[in-house]
Parts: structure tokens; C-alpha cells; sequence
């Protein structure tokens, strides 16, 4: 009996162990495939290539993922489609992996407590930004990617893991997963803008209203330093007057 309940145990630490070294080796592997990201890549080839037929193909399969989580981006990418714009097409779609890793994101925080769920939606948020990693370097530096990976490893660590059967379990730890994934969001967010909104921010930046009463130039506070020493010169000018004349 004793020999049973022993090789009962070994085989529960060997099956633990095991489920411990493929969780770690598969983290961010197939099943945290990002289709809807992946495809980019062929859009790219496409557009590169003049191939707009074969770009409105890939956008019209995924067209619900648009209609139900990136309709913001809709009608910049259909935009693109009509007009060929190579620039716009592209950058309308790295939006949209944005807004997906942030979607995917949001959701691991709400599900923390399903391990599981959690760290598949974590892992398809990661494949993601390998996606946009390249246009990350570009806008930003090789440093920032870094940094985003270690957020993503670290979150996966906040995690924790509930072991198998409860042996070799792992505490999670849901200020710090939150405290890594705000990170990323706010990092990534403000480096792929829905362009037709980033447009629409900068339409009120015009002459009107960048002239001298705008209060953010620098130019204007030594205007107003001039303009007051000038009304101070003046005012002492006519108390002065004043006096020479109740003298007179």
C-alpha cells in the first residue's frame, strides 16, 4: 500500500513537472497565433506588390472583426481600399492590431482568475506585437521592445500558475499583472493613432488660432512682458504730468 500511495505521488510530480516545461516552452506558441495580425504581413506583400484585389480580399475576411471591434478604423481601411493608398492602408491596419492587443488585454485583466483564459489571451495580445514589433522599432527604438517583452514575461509570471492538483503552484499576483499590462497599453497606444482621428486633432491647429493670443508660444509671454513694461511706463508718464502741473 505504502509502494502504491509513493508511485502515486512520483508519477503526480513527474505529470506536474512535465505540465510545468510544456506550459513554459508553449507560452506564446500556437495558440497564441494571432490570425487577424498575421495577415498583415500578406496585406503588405499585397499592397507592395500592387495586388489591391488580393488586399480588399484580405480585408473582407476579416470585415467582422471591423464591424464588431475596430469600427473606428472601418472607414479609414475602406478609404484605402477605394483610393489605392498604399500609407493609409497600412497604418489603418496597425491601428487596428493596437486597438486588438489593447482588446485582448483588457480581457485578461477582467478574467485574471482564469488561469487559463487568462494567459491564451495574454499570449494572442503578445503574437500581436511581434506583428507590430518591426513598425514599433521604427517608430520608437529596439529598447521599447524590449521593454514591452519583459512587461509581457512579467505579467505571465504575475500570473502565477495553479500547478497540477494544486502541486508546484505559483501565487499570482494581480497589482503587478495590472501594473505590466498598463504599461504596454500605454506605451503602444499612442504610437499607431486611427489616422483619420490623429487628422482630426490637428485640423484646429491653424493660423487663427496659432497667433498670439494662443498662450502656448513662448514668443507671446515676452509680448505680454513688453506690452505691460510699456503700459507701466505709461502709467508713471501721466502721474508725472500730473504733478508738474498741479506745480505749475
Amino acid at each position: 500500500m505504502n509502494k502504491l500511495f509513493s508511485f502515486c505521488l512520483i508519477l503526480i510530480f513527474v505529470l506536474n513537472n512535465s505540465f510545468a516545461l510544456t506550459a513554459h516552452a508553449y507560452s506564446y506558441g500556437d495558440p497564441g497565433e494571432e490570425q487577424f495580425a498575421e495577415v498583415y504581413k500578406e496585406l503588405e506583400a499585397s499592397v507592395e506588390n500592387g495586388d489591391w484585389e488580393n488586399a480588399r480580399k484580405i480585408y473582407e475576411t476579416y470585415q467582422k472583426d471591423f464591424d464588431l471591434y475596430f469600427t473606428k478604423v472601418k472607414p479609414d481601411m475602406e478609404k484605402a481600399l477605394d483610393t489605392e493608398d498604399k500609407d493609409l492602408l497600412l497604418r489603418s491596419y496597425q491601428a487596428a492590431m493596437e486597438l486588438n492587443v489593447e482588446r485582448r488585454l483588457h480581457f485578461a485583466q477582467e478574467q485574471f482568475d482564469d488561469y487559463g483564459q487568462a494567459k491564451l489571451l495574454l499570449a494572442k495580445a503578445r503574437g500581436t506585437f511581434s506583428v507590430l514589433e518591426p513598425e514599433v522599432v521604427k517608430k520608437a527604438d529596439q529598447e521599447t521592445v524590449d521593454n514591452i517583452y519583459k512587461a509581457f514575461d512579467d505579467a505571465l509570471t504575475a500570473l502565477g500558475n495553479p500547478g497540477l492538483f494544486g502541486i508546484g503552484s505559483k501565487n499570482s499576483d494581480k497589482e503587478l499583472f495590472d501594473e505590466k499590462v498598463d504599461y504596454i497599453k500605454e506605451v503602444l497606444h499612442p504610437l499607431f493613432p486611427i489616422v483619420s482621428e490623429e487628422e482630426k486633432d490637428k485640423s484646429h491647429l491653424t493660423e487663427e488660432n496659432l497667433g498670439i493670443f494662443s498662450g502656448d508660444d513662448e514668443g507671446n509671454s515676452t509680448l505680454w512682458l513688453i506690452f505691460s513694461a510699456v503700459l507701466i511706463v505709461a502709467f508713471i508718464l501721466i502721474i508725472v504730468t500730473q504733478k508738474l502741473r498741479k506745480k505749475k
